[in-house]
């Protein structure tokens, strides 16, 4: 099922002019003053598991936390990476797709490492070694790591998104990015400013003249074939961080190529939104169905 987006020509003129250093300045201090944890007890029907270690990258040890649900066999799962610049956040901080234990899909939470520890693709190098270790140990905690998704808001949309490009539509069956940055060279340059480093720079460990290549590299646009999964795209109209056109362009080349993507634009949201129970729903939907076959 393919979505068509609003007139993409209409927010394209005005988000460029939109994103500016101040909207992620107060975003990323939003983000810290809310606290980076959301631990809470296990629901009705649920099993967590915290703090699994999953890799020591330069003895750096990365954990994911599972959150896995009571069922007759091994349950499907999804991925969930956090957003925060690449450079900030928790896997316990704002888990949007949290409740999909609920309708019987494990969720993986997954720490990756933060741009001031190690610059790209470390990030996405982070996020496969979880998802095969996910294939090669998820057994024993009653998931089913052939039925794999993954989703992630703003950076971590990034990262779900770039983690498909590379495994493929046979290893991670569906994508679900909230916000997600998709063109990197686009996107540095709307925070570019002299004298000082954004948040991507730090990411990529240069500015966008300086790191053009890797800029390129780590874009999901640059991957559109007919080997990604499945895609939902969730934005706000408002967002002044990650511009909606950054997930509009994204839709119109995946379904050009054929890829079944489908596009939910959130009226009077801007950046960092808790899902409703209408929009979750929607996501819910998406993973039961990619998933159970």
């Amino acid at each position: 099922m393919t979505q068509r987006a609003p007139d993409p020509q209409k927010s394209s003129a005005t988000r460029k002019t939109a994103a500016g250093a101040g909207s992620l300045l107060c975003f990323i201090t939003t983000l810290l003053l809310a606290g980076c944890s959301t631990y809470g007890p296990a629901r009705p029907g649920e099993k967590i598991y915290r703090d699994v270690v999953f890799a020591a990258p330069g003895g750096h040890k990365l954990s994911m936390d599972l959150y896995v649900p009571k069922t007759a066999k091994p349950a499907p799962v999804v991925l969930w990476f956090f957003g925060g610049g690449w450079r900030f956040g928790s896997k316990g901080y704002h888990v949007n797709v949290r409740d999909l234990t609920s309708v019987g899909i494990a969720v993986a939470s997954i720490q990756y490492r933060m741009s001031n520890t190690a610059v790209y693709p470390a990030q996405l190098e982070d996020c496969r070694a979880a998802a095969q270790w996910l294939r090669d140990n998820g057994a024993r905690y009653g998931i089913d790591a052939k039925r794999m998704g993954a989703s992630g808001e703003s950076s971590g949309g990034h990262l779900a998104a770039m983690l498909a490009a590379t495994e493929g539509k046979t290893r991670i069956r569906a994508v679900c990015a909230l916000y997600p940055p998709t063109d990197l060279i686009e996107l540095g340059g709307l925070y570019a400013r002299p004298g000082k480093q954004s948040l991507i720079d730090k990411f990529l460990g240069g500015t966008i003249e300086q790191k053009a290549a890797l800029a390129a590299d780590a874009s999901p646009l640059n991957y559109i074939s007919r080997s990604l999964p499945p895609f939902l795209l969730i934005h706000g109209e408002r967002d002044r961080v990650v511009p909606l056109e950054q997930s509009e362009r994204l839709f119109f080349a995946l379904a050009d190529t054929g890829v079944e993507t489908q596009f939910m634009v959130i009226p009077d949201k801007g950046h960092w939104f808790r899902l409703d129970d209408a929009q979750f729903a929607e996501v819910s939907r998406f993973f039961q169905v990619h998933l159970a076959r």
